[in-house]
């Protein structure tokens, strides 16, 4: 009887794993294929970008067009400008959201709804609209305040506002931030040591995150910096391209490329500094 119960559990155990690998072998390979077809559509534009770009026909791989597109040019101002708006627009827009997203959640729940409702604006107004509207508002107040570059920071963070606005608003939720808040006061910290020793450490993934997606938006942003006849990167960009089509291509390729390695170069690091926290502090105590 003993041998008998033994031979049917390991049946039942053999069956188990087989019938679960039987399972998972279209799920892995399902994953695979979508895997693939994404890394597809998203490799082969920029393949087909850089080919165009940095080849000629009879030449082969070459840099003929893009010395002539950035001879006799200020591209390098022009990118060093486009820099300057996307750090001053993300520090803004930090400034501006991380106290009053705190507020709300600690002392004004219920208007949390009404804020995220609002925060999807931009995405409803037109570029055109928000432009025409400033314009004729600044005209009356400040004439001369959209002749500067500058004045692209605060259109800049009303753009950011729906991908900042929902990156800090998930890491404030993923923490008990009351809990936080109150131990922190019960302490005697002041409101200003609360945030920037307890709440800002705990939000540390939401801000780079947030700071991520304003500054990769900038740095790709046409229509308002064209609408308020700033000179920027991408205005550059889209003037190269009216005349020299493969200068433009081998400039979209070396941006994407460059951002995309400064966002993974932020990511890596953000994500080896929290790796080395908990390290440290276990060999503190």
């Amino acid at each position: 009887m003993a041998a008998l119960e033994n031979l049917a559990r390991g049946t039942r155990s053999e069956a188990g794993p087989r019938h679960t690998r039987s399972w998972q072998a279209p799920q892995d390979m399902a994953r695979i294929a979508i895997i693939s077809v994404a890394l597809l559509l998203f490799f082969l534009p920029l393949v087909a970008s850089a080919a165009f770009g940095f080849t000629l026909p009879g030449q082969g791989f070459t840099l003929d067009p893009l010395r002539d597109a950035l001879a006799g040019t200020d591209a390098g101002a022009q990118l060093l400008t486009t820099g300057k708006l996307a750090v001053l627009s993300t520090l803004g827009s930090l400034v501006l959201l991380v106290p009053t997203l705190l507020f709300l959640h600690l002392k004004a729940p219920k208007l949390l709804r009404f804020t995220e409702w609002l925060s999807v604006v931009p995405y409803v107004v037109p570029a055109i609209a928000l432009v025409g509207g400033a314009n004729l508002f600044f005209r009356q107040v400040a004439p001369g305040f959209l002749v500067s570059t500058y004045s692209l920071v605060p259109f800049y963070m009303v753009l950011t506002l729906p991908l900042v606005y929902r990156s800090l608003d998930a890491g404030i939720r993923a923490m008990d931030l009351p809990t936080l808040w109150s131990a922190s006061e019960s302490l005697g910290a002041k409101p200003w040591q609360s945030l920037l020793r307890v709440v800002v450490p705990n939000m540390r993934t939401a801000l780079l995150g947030a700071s991520l997606l304003s500054c990769a938006m900038v740095l790709g942003e046409y229509a308002l910096a064209s609408l308020l006849l700033h000179s920027t990167f991408p205005v550059f960009m889209v003037q190269v391209g009216m005349n020299q089509p493969r200068a433009a291509a081998a400039l979209s390729f070396l941006t994407i490329l460059a951002t995309w390695l400064l966002l993974a170069s932020l990511t890596g690091a953000s994500g080896k500094r929290g790796i080395k926290n908990p390290t440290t502090k276990g060999g503190s105590r």
